[in-house]
């Protein structure tokens, strides 16, 4: 077992009520990557969602977070401190730190508090499959109260065979990834989209890059990866296939390379100028290659890269205006670019606002920008406030 602590910026916030008794704190073993962002990007009075991983397979990474509830202050400051212990399925006991700061600094007055100590775990084929239990036991040294927590989760084997998927019915599975990861319906879902799909053009490059942070995030699957990889016979399937496999990284991409097909490793070699990142955002496709990113990490940065997107619309020409200038014959080289500028701005602003009605941690970054004056450009930050106001009016219904 591979166990790293570490140490990031301290984040304060959260909606928990503090009355003052004994020091508090939750567990969270998590397969999230927005916690952070949580604790910072949205309102204090908005409660963060905190997804909590119950089962976990040999090289699949998942940290486990700390969270204080309950806190003493002195002269306005917080002192809590941990130690911290792993049950093996057999009983035996390993320490996982001693006396650690969970949190040591001024309270902001919102509630609760997520420690900037976090441990980061992969388990490793030769552990024992079973439960295993992270013990910690939390030391208020403002006064002196003790707390102990847990929490449980279980080490299973990869499944012999993944779930099949269909990916016009289960597609709710990436968009909602971030809240609720199954990366073992991953696997099932990329053979269907290469089954569905195959090619890689401008329409399904977002779905494919989308696929290449999600089977990042999970190292465990790279052998899959690579078999389904090796599998595709088309030309099409077999080149989004190994775009995906190129998604991985340099690390990622050397290790799969062994366990590739020669057509595999050829088609991989094809990919060189495919976009492995959003370096500028100059179509709509990029748009969606950023709500991907979302989709994967539910991080609040994709959506102020979009919502970046909106400034747009002050230089920007509806198509119906540049057609009537065409006809005129009044058009000029920049009439195109301000074209597009309307066109990225129209799409970046409708996906804002489909994306904040279905996603609340969508509409908690806006609300937070907003009120914070994060967004400078005042036509952008008006868009922002209608999309706000239009995603808490109720649904419509369907259609009679």
């Amino acid at each position: 077992m591979n166990c790293t602590r570490f140490l990031t910026a301290l984040l304060a916030a959260a909606a928990f009520a503090v009355p003052a008794r004994a020091v508090e704190g939750l567990v969270v073993p998590s397969l999230s990557r927005n916690l952070s962002d949580q604790w910072k990007h949205i309102l204090p009075e908005r409660a963060p969602f905190i997804s909590k991983v119950t089962a976990v397979t040999p090289g699949q990474p998942f940290t486990v977070y700390y969270v204080l509830g309950q806190f003493a202050r002195r002269e306005g400051r917080v002192d809590v401190v941990a130690d911290a212990d792993l049950t093996l399925p057999d009983g035996k006991v390993d320490a996982l730190f001693r006396q650690q700061t969970v949190y040591r600094g001024p309270d902001d007055g919102n509630g609760g508090l997520l420690s900037a100590l976090r441990t980061q775990m992969v388990m490793e084929p030769e552990d024992q499959f079973g439960e295993y239990r992270v013990t910690v036991r939390f030391h208020d040294r403002n006064d002196g109260s003790r707390r102990t927590a847990e929490a449980k989760f279980r080490l299973e084997p990869l499944p012999e065979k993944f779930p099949p998927a269909d990916l016009k019915r289960d597609a709710a599975l990436i968009a909602n990834y971030y809240r609720n990861p199954v990366p073992e319906r991953l696997p099932g879902l990329l053979e269907a989209a290469l089954k569905e799909r195959p090619e890689l053009t401008q329409k399904t490059l977002a779905l494919y890059y989308g696929f290449g942070l999600l089977f990042r995030q999970n190292p465990q699957l790279w052998p899959e990866l690579a078999r389904i990889a090796s599998a595709q016979k088309s030309d099409g399937a077999r080149f989004s296939a190994a775009f995906v496999v190129r998604m991985l990284g340099p690390e990622g991409e050397a290790r799969l390379r062994p366990l590739l097909s020669p057509e595999a490793v050829a088609a991989l070699e094809k990919t060189a100028g495919v976009p492995v990142a959003v370096a500028e955002v100059g179509n709509s496709t990029d748009l969606d290659r950023l709500w991907m990113e979302f989709f994967a990490s539910g991080q609040v940065g994709p959506v102020r890269r979009l919502v970046g997107e909106l400034v747009r619309f002050r230089d920007a020409l509806a198509p119906a205006e540049f057609k009537a200038k065409k006809e005129k014959g009044e058009t000029t080289p920049a009439d195109l670019a301000k074209v597009m500028n309307f066109l990225v701005g129209a799409a970046a602003k409708w996906s804002l606002g489909s994306n904040a009605r279905q996603h609340p941690v969508v509409r908690f970054y806006l609300e937070a920008m907003l009120k914070r004056g994060e967004i400078k450009d005042p036509h952008s930050a008006a868009l922002i406030e209608e999309i706000l106001r239009k995603a808490a009016e109720p649904a419509a219904g369907p259609r009679k």
